[in-house]
């Protein structure tokens, strides 16, 4: 009897490692495609930005 209990905690264990493996999966690809959408076409636009607010702090 406690081998088919101890094999039932053995497959819970590894479902839910399965499981958090999966949503980690998830979180990940999920952050790397939402940090993608921020990123502008032109890379100098962040510089004209910089420089704008660095003239209006000066003044």
């Amino acid at each position: 009897m406690s081998e088919i209990k101890q094999a039932g905690i053995k497959g819970y264990a590894l479902l839910g490692a399965f499981i958090a493996i999966l949503l980690f999966l998830f979180l990940v690809i999920y952050i790397y495609k939402a940090n993608g959408n921020g990123v502008p076409e032109s890379p100098d636009l962040y510089g004209y930005l910089a420089e704008s607010a660095r003239a209006v702090l000066r003044a």
